[in-house]
């Protein structure tokens, strides 16, 4: 088929194009020249799908004629980002027809090469049939994520007990930015094989997200594997050889016992996960036991997260916005308002966010839950603007929702169709944000401010990082921890702390929240401090929206 590529244009294309088949050698490649109109396919994909020819003209055919109807919004969701420059990188699994009329599952990852002028210039990558490459992971030719939940669902299905232990390393990003992919994908070999050695002989292990992998057994005890992980860690720090550099690698590890078959995969998988990055991001890398030292303020039972999760996943049944009045600590009076996500239901009744957002945070189903919490959000907020137009509203926003490349999309179009004023409205990141790479969190934060959004560090205080995280972030507010409330009725020592706390954080923003404020008394002591607003049940429980108006509007 003619093109109206001109011979560089041609030369640079295939040059490309022969780069992306060596690297995934047996995949299917595309690669679209934006700027010459022309896409190039593989001979696999030109004969599995029916396609035209190897050089076929953008204009020529519709890809989305051989997607599943079903999946062709969310294929254009992924696409037009990446031609206007907004999104960087794909990740993406449909359905396509084959040349046989029937649909295969296809995951095509790959990202945007830009010019000179930063426009995109090419788009291409790879695409493997799930269907014969969905269980193996490329990189260690391990087991992957998706082999380790069909096992893990067998397992539970047949009531076996079985110990599952998450483990991973820190830094694998600076890697690949320091060295490239190829060496980190070295990396990522030689640890499998370091894992392999140590545990082989009474684990299944499996290569899953990233740097993590995970190991199973229903014939270690829970001190063997316990065991097994300090020798991984152990061995870790000590260094990985590639190319002769020692790469000292810091290890993480989250272990959770499987014993009844109530509770699907996906919800025990989600948990530990969860222990997984606490040990993380909060133990320096000491295994967490999710059954054994983990408090979650009330769930008792894994049966309730289990419900959550199919509550997501209808529509976000059951799940209600709650807000919390900010209060003026000059005037007194209420400024506005903090949403956030509770859950109802016959069986367990109301159930607060801090009993199941630690643990859904880490869930591939949060998704659909964050989307929900901006939109229910901005919604209610506009009905209470008809009534007090300088109402500020704060959302709460988690870590998942910023490493999504359509945060930034979703919210836009939410503030676009809801009507809210972007001025009006404040962000809360929760404390863990502080754990995404600085280049990406400061472009969030400059997309976010250049919108007239207000941004908020949660948590301020809470451990040395924190700190570090507010010098390097430009934010406007911080909410204070509320553990240094707990004791500064009775403890000096306490008061010079949050006195600390308070006069370095109005020395790099312009205001600072305090929650949890329950008595006249802790007021009385809490606005002798640089504080902007407070919030707490001295002033009201969280209210929905129709009594929020009723109370103070």
């Amino acid at each position: 088929m003619e093109t109206n590529l001109n011979p560089l244009q041609k030369q640079m294309l295939d040059d490309v194009f022969d780069a992306f088949s060596m690297l995934v050698s047996g995949a299917i490649v595309s690669l679209m020249h934006v700027d010459g109109g022309v896409t190039r396919y593989t001979r696999q994909a030109v004969d599995l799908f029916g396609l035209p020819g190897e050089y076929i003209p953008n204009g020529a055919y519709d890809w989305n004629d051989y997607l599943h109807p079903e999946d062709r919004k969310r294929y254009m969701d992924v696409m037009i980002p990446l031609l206007e420059g907004k999104a960087q990188t794909y990740d993406i699994t449909y359905r396509v027809r084959t040349k046989s009329g029937e649909y295969g599952m296809f995951r095509a990852v790959g990202g945007v090469l830009r010019g000179q002028d930063g426009k995109p210039s090419m788009i291409g990558g790879a695409m493997f049939n799930e269907g014969m490459a969905r269980n193996v992971d490329p990189v260690t030719v391990l087991p992957n994520k998706h082999a380790y939940m069909e096992d893990f669902s067998r397992s539970i299905a047949e009531g076996k007990s079985s110990i599952s232990l998450l483990v991973g390393f820190n830094g694998l990003a600076e890697i690949n930015q320091l060295h490239g992919y190829t060496y980190g994908n070295k990396v990522l070999q030689e640890v499998s094989l370091l894992i392999q050695e140590i545990a082989k002989d009474s684990c299944d292990i499996y290569r899953m997200d990233g740097s993590t992998f995970a190991l199973a057994t229903d014939s270690l005890s829970k001190e063997q594997v316990s065991a097994i992980y300090d020798m991984i860690r152990y061995r870790l720090q000590r260094g990985v050889e590639v190319n002769s550099i020692q790469n000292s690698l810091m290890a993480s590890g989250g272990m959770m016992s499987i014993y009844s078959a109530d509770t699907d995969a996906s919800t025990l998988t989600s948990c530990l996960r969860y222990a997984y990055e606490e040990s993380k991001d909060h133990k320096h890398g000491e295994l967490v036991d999710f059954n054994g030292s983990i408090n979650f303020e009330g769930i008792s039972s894994l049966q309730l997260i289990n419900s959550l999760r199919a509550s997501i996943r209808d529509d976000c049944k059951g799940f209600i916005m709650e807000y919390h009045p900010v209060i003026d600590a000059k005037t007194g009076g209420v400024n506005g308002a903090e949403a956030t996500v509770a859950w109802e239901s016959e069986e367990y009744g109301r159930v607060a966010p801090e009993e199941f957002m630690p643990i859904l945070e880490h869930d591939f189903l949060f998704d659909e839950l964050g989307d929900f919490l901006i939109w229910q959000g901005l919604r209610e907020g506009a009905k209470l603007l008809e009534r007090d137009p300088k109402f500020l509203l704060c959302l709460n926003i988690y870590r998942l929702q910023l490493e999504s490349d359509f945060f930034i999309e979703t919210l836009t179009e939410a503030l676009e169709e809801t009507g809210f004023p972007a001025p009006l409205l404040s962000l809360k990141l929760a404390s863990d944000c502080r754990y995404i790479e600085s280049s990406r969190m400061h472009d969030i934060i400059g997309r976010l401010h250049d919108m007239g959004i207000l941004l908020i560090i949660d948590g301020f205080g809470s451990g040395t990082d924190s700190i570090a995280f507010l010098k390097a972030t430009p934010v406007d507010a911080v909410c204070l921890d509320k553990q240094f409330l707990e004791n500064v009725k009775e403890s000096k020592r306490d008061r010079d702390i949050l006195e600390y706390l308070t006069k370095m954080a109005v020395t790099c923003v312009e205001h600072i929240n305090v929650k949890g404020v329950d008595s006249q008394e802790l007021l009385d002591i809490v606005k002798e401090f640089p504080v902007t607003t407070i919030q707490g049940e001295l002033f009201t429980k969280p209210l929905v929206m129709e009594e929020l108006m009723e109370k103070y509007y």
